[in-house]
């Protein structure tokens, strides 16, 4: 039970206290730590995963996928006192600076030499290997941004990789100067012809020349359209498809 004399002293007590340190009697509120969210990055790797919460000081590691720049690196973020978790790195697109980004379809292009396979059409065997060493999936490569084939083409003949002229996936298999890409999509005919050599394309009406070459050819640089039966390298520009 408890007696008005012990309140009463307890209150003395405590304004006492309060005279000589107006603290003494507030009540003691501890600080809360400070947390980061993990957020995430389609050319990387968090550890923590994403969406773990981690306290300041913590770390977070990223390791940037084999597709994009810094491939394989590791690096550090340490969530801070106002809970943020500064960039930890510009994890870009591609490999490197050699390849060139399509943003329009999150792919990269690159130049690759192939192998002479006498008298077989060699189009389209150079890239799928790729996969494995990328990380992703490889083919010969097609966009619509026919610009972004060229870029590649040339960093190729820059670079001195293969014969200078590789193939791309394009082609009319059907009917002559009626062009699509190897998905199927068509493609007008006024939308590519700027991209062609000076003077071509040019095809019997049979329609022989089925398939399509960028790079040096007649004199000029550009797209130009081939026969595959002619003995010539896989020269070609690959593709690596973006998650």
């Amino acid at each position: 039970m408890v007696h008005w004399g012990t309140i009463v002293s307890a209150g003395l007590c405590c304004l006492l206290i309060m005279i000589k340190k107006s603290e003494a009697c507030a009540p003691t509120v501890s600080d809360e730590e400070e947390t980061c969210l993990v957020g995430t990055t389609p050319y990387g790797t968090f550890s923590p995963a994403p969406g773990s919460t981690v306290v300041e000081g913590d770390t977070v590691t990223l390791t940037c996928k084999p597709y994009a720049h810094l491939g394989g690196t590791v690096v550090t973020a340490t969530c801070s006192s106002a809970g943020v978790l500064p960039p930890t790195s510009l994890c870009l697109p591609c490999p490197d600076t050699t390849w060139i980004y399509d943003s329009t379809t999150n792919r990269c292009f690159k130049a690759f030499a192939g192998i002479l396979v006498p008298f077989v059409c060699p189009k389209g065997s150079t890239c799928p290997g790729l996969a494995a060493q990328y990380g992703a999936p490889t083919a010969i490569a097609y966009t619509l941004n026919f610009q972004l084939l060229l870029d590649a083409s040339q960093i190729g003949i820059d670079n001195s990789i293969g014969t200078g002229a590789y193939y791309v996936g394009i082609g009319d298999p059907v009917t002559n100067f009626q062009y699509q890409l190897d998905d199927g999509t068509p493609i007008p005919y006024p939308s590519i012809l700027p991209f062609f050599v000076p003077a071509t394309p040019i095809d019997a009406p049979i329609n022989n020349l089925k398939f399509i070459v960028a790079g040096n050819s007649f004199g000029g640089f550009g797209l130009f359209d081939v026969d595959c039966s002619i003995p010539k390298p896989d020269d070609s520009i690959c593709q690596i498809q973006l998650p």
